[in-house]
C-alpha cells in the first residue's frame, strides 16, 4: 500500500487530501483559517496558525481513514504566494506573515522613490507594494527590531515544510522575484536600498524532496515520520501541475474567485502587462494574477436575485429570461484590476444599456467581460512567444457554469478543457508526489488527459465575439480615463 498526502494551504481555508497512489481518494479535510486585515492595506496571518490547521486536518484525515496515516510515502504542499513569512535563527516566526492582499510598503517606495540616484538607476523599475523586495523595504524602516532578527524569508508553504521537516528550503519559481532582487551581490537592486542580508534558504524546484518528515511530531502527525517532503510550489503552478499544463503551448486559467491565466512557452517573450517568469527548465510563464473572475457572477447574481435558493439555481434563473438581441458591454473591473492593467483605479462599466435590457442580459455581460479579459491575456502572450495555444486549460469554482465555459471557447476561439477535479491545488500536489514516487517521468505528464470535459468554440459565435471583443478593446482607456476622473471626485464626508 502506498499512499500520499497532499496540502494547499489557502488564504481561507486549509485543504488536506489522502490519495492511493492511483488516484483514489481515501480522505479528505478542510480547516478554516483567515486574514487579520485591520485596516485598508492591512493583511497579516500568523504562522503559527497554518501549522495547527495542517494538524487538525491530520487528526481529522487519521480519525476517517482506514489506518489513519500510515503507510504514506510521500507528503506535497502548495499554497498562496506573495507573501512573505519572517523567521530568526532559530526558525521562530518574527511577526505575522505579510499577506498577499497587504500594500503598506507603498509608504516605504513613496520615501525611495524621493531619492533621485535610485530613480533614475532604475532601481525601483518594476516594484509595487506587492513585490517582496518593497516588503522588506517596509520592515526595514517601519519595525526596525523585526528586521534586525530575520535571517529568512519564506514562502507560506515553506515554512509548513520546515515544521514537517527541520529544513528550510524554497523552491526558484515561487522566490523568483526576490532571488532576482538579491542577485549581482553589492550591485543588486536589494543591496541599493540597504538590504544586503542574505535571506533566502536553498532554492531548488518544486518536484525536489527537501527531507523525510521527522520522528517525534504530535499526533495524527507522528505515523508520518519518513515520508518524504517534495518542496512545492505556489498554488498557481501547482495548480497548472494538476491540469497537466506545464508544457510549451499550454494556455490555463484558473477561475476561482479571481483568476489567474497564463501561456507557457519553450522561449521568453515579453508583453505590457503580463507577468514573465521561469516555471521550469526551458520553460516560461507569460501572464498573472487578476482581480476579478467568479467573484463578478456572485456579484451581479445576488444583487438581482437575493432568494435562498442555491446559487446554481438563480443563475440559472437569471439565465434563462429573454435575451436582449442588442449587446451590452461589460469592462470587468470591480475591484480594480493586476493582469494586464495594474491599476487599482479600474472601475466596472456597463455600455449600451437601454430600457429593454433584462436581468439575464446584465449577467451574460459579466460573463462575457470576463471572457474578454481573459483574450486579453491570452493575446498579448501569444503575440509576445509567437505560439498560439490550441487549448485553454481550466479549473475552479468559476467552470461550474457549462454556459460560461461555452462562452469562453466562442470568445477565445479555441477549445476550453475543463478539469473534472475540484481542487486543482491537490491534484498538483498528488502530481508531484507520482514523479517523487517513480509513477511519472516528469510533472508536465503526470496528470492524465483524460479527467476534462471539452468546449469546442461556435464559429458562428466567435465570429460575433470578435467585433464585440474590438469594441470592449477600444472603449478601454476612455473607461479607464473615466474611472480615474470619477476617483478624484470621490466626495468626501461632510
Amino acid at each position: 500500500m502506498t499512499r500520499v498526502l497532499a496540502i494547499d494551504l489557502g488564504g481561507s481555508a486549509l485543504k488536506a487530501c489522502l490519495f492511493e497512489a492511483d488516484g483514489s481518494v481515501l480522505a479528505s479535510a478542510n480547516v478554516e483559517t483567515g486574514f487579520e486585515e485591520r485596516a485598508p492595506g492591512h493583511s497579516e496571518q500568523e504562522p503559527a496558525l497554518w501549522w495547527e490547521a495542517l494538524k487538525s486536518a491530520c487528526e481529522r484525515i487519521s480519525s476517517e481513514s482506514s489506518g489513519g496515516l500510515g503507510g504514506i510515502a510521500a507528503v506535497a504542499l502548495c499554497g498562496f504566494t506573495r507573501t512573505q513569512v519572517f523567521l530568526d535563527q532559530a526558525g521562530k516566526s518574527v511577526r505575522p506573515a505579510l499577506g498577499f492582499r497587504d500594500s503598506r510598503a507603498e509608504s516605504a517606495l513613496a520615501t525611495a522613490r524621493r531619492d533621485e540616484a535610485l530613480d533614475a538607476d532604475g532601481v525601483l523599475a518594476g516594484l509595487n507594494a506587492f513585490h517582496p523586495t518593497a516588503r522588506l523595504l517596509w520592515l526595514k524602516e517601519n519595525e526596525a527590531e523585526n528586521w534586525e532578527r530575520t535571517h529568512l524569508v519564506l514562502e507560506p508553504k515553506d515554512y509548513l515544510n520546515l515544521q514537517l521537516t527541520g529544513i528550510a528550503r524554497s523552491d526558484h519559481v515561487s522566490q523568483h522575484w526576490l532571488a532576482q532582487s538579491l542577485a549581482r551581490g553589492d550591485a543588486s537592486a536589494a543591496a541599493r536600498l540597504g538590504l544586503e542580508r542574505a535571506l533566502l534558504p536553498p532554492l531548488g524546484q518544486p518536484e525536489d524532496i527537501v527531507g523525510q518528515v521527522r520522528e517525534g511530531l504530535p499526533g495524527a502527525l507522528s505515523a508520518l515520520a519518513g515520508a518524504k517532503v517534495l518542496c512545492g510550489s505556489n498554488d498557481s503552478w501547482t495548480a497548472v501541475a494538476g491540469l497537466g499544463g506545464l508544457k510549451s503551448g499550454s494556455a490555463y486559467c484558473i477561475s476561482g474567485s479571481s483568476e489567474v491565466f497564463g501561456l507557457l512557452s519553450h522561449r521568453r517573450g515579453e508583453a505590457e502587462g503580463l507577468i514573465t517568469i521561469p516555471w521550469g527548465e526551458e520553460l516560461w510563464h507569460l501572464g498573472g494574477p487578476g482581480q476579478n473572475g467568479a467573484n463578478l457572477l456572485t456579484w451581479i447574481v445576488d444583487g438581482l436575485d437575493a432568494t435562498p435558493r442555491p446559487f446554481q439555481e438563480r443563475l440559472a434563473a437569471l439565465l434563462g429570461e429573454p435575451e436582449n438581441p442588442r449587446p451590452l458591454l461589460f469592462h470587468p473591473y470591480l475591484h480594480g484590476e493586476r493582469t494586464p492593467f495594474w491599476d487599482g483605479n479600474l472601475a466596472a462599466s456597463f455600455l449600451g444599456m437601454t430600457s429593454g435590457h433584462g436581468r439575464g442580459d446584465l449577467v451574460r455581460a459579466v460573463m462575457q467581460g470576463v471572457g474578454f479579459l481573459n483574450r486579453t491575456v491570452l493575446e498579448r502572450a501569444e503575440t509576445a512567444t509567437g505560439l498560439a495555444a490550441e487549448a485553454v486549460r481550466m479549473a475552479g469554482g468559476g467552470t461550474k457554469s457549462p454556459l460560461w465555459n461555452q462562452m469562453r471557447a466562442d470568445i477565445l476561439g479555441r477549445p476550453v478543457l475543463v478539469s473534472r477535479h475540484a481542487e486543482m491545488g491537490l491534484a498538483g500536489c498528488f502530481a508531484l508526489c507520482r514523479v517523487a514516487l517513480g509513477f511519472a517521468e516528469n510533472v508536465g505528464a503526470a496528470a492524465p488527459e483524460e479527467d476534462f470535459t471539452s468546449y469546442l468554440p461556435n464559429a458562428a459565435h466567435h465570429a460575433h465575439y470578435d467585433a464585440l471583443y474590438a469594441l470592449f478593446t477600444e472603449m478601454h482607456e476612455p473607461v479607464a480615463r473615466a474611472a480615474r476622473s470619477l476617483e478624484k471626485l470621490r466626495r468626501r464626508p461632510s
